[in-house]
């Protein structure tokens, strides 16, 4: 992130203009466990995205509302991921 950070891109940096999500689609890989992933979204999209703060989503939130979210911010014109999608994290959005 420190990297992306410091990559000028004409008065922003590359991370201000990127989305970089860091996690796994598995909590428990043993036990297939699937719910309460913790997950790390670093940058703003070019400004679509809130950061600096924690969300806990409501429990049986799927994993692909925050990949919708992240795609409707750079530009992904669409209202489901994956089929399973009920939505977007708009607490994530700016």
């Amino acid at each position: 992130l420190g990297r992306l950070k410091a990559i000028d891109e004409g008065g922003t940096s590359l991370l201000e203009n990127a989305a970089v999500l860091y996690g796994s689609g598995m909590k428990d890989g043993n036990g297939h466990i699937r719910n309460d992933l913790p997950l790390l979204v670093a940058g703003r999209a070019g400004g679509s995205l809130k950061q600096g703060r924690h969300l806990a989503c409501e429990a049986g939130t799927p994993h692909s509302n925050l990949l919708l979210t992240l795609g409707q911010a750079m530009g992904l014109e669409t209202d489901s991921f994956n089929g399973v999608s009920t939505g977007t994290v708009s607490e994530l959005l700016a």
